[in-house]
């Protein structure tokens, strides 16, 4: 018994440390987008621009990641439903696998 507990706990600290190497990469990419945002922002940014020019560069730069962030959204969301269709229609067809296999042994 104890051999099926070590294998539970073996099974389960892998699915964590997956998870957080999936979240550490998210971070590395995150970081990495960071670093390629102020770079663009470096490019775009030249020395003879007034105050008001760099803030409206920036500006533009947090609307089209706000746009994007917007974007991400829609479609996590249109994810969410297309998996909660499937999971319905998985239910349906185990349901009617069940009504099938109970009529097969009548």
């Amino acid at each position: 018994m104890s051999g099926v507990f070590e294998i539970v706990s073996q099974a389960r600290r892998k699915n964590k440390l997956k998870r957080e190497l999936l979240d550490n990469e998210k971070k590395v990419r995150d970081n990495r987008k960071r670093v390629d945002l102020l770079e663009n922002l470096i490019d775009y940014i030249k020395p003879d621009m007034t105050h008001d020019e760099i803030v409206g560069i920036i500006k533009n730069m947090k609307a089209d990641y706000e746009d994007r962030v917007d974007d991400h959204i829609i479609k996590s969301a249109e994810i969410s439903k297309e998996r909660r269709d499937i999971s319905r229609r998985i239910r349906e067809l185990t349901e009617e696998d069940k009504q099938v296999q109970k009529g097969a042994k009548k």
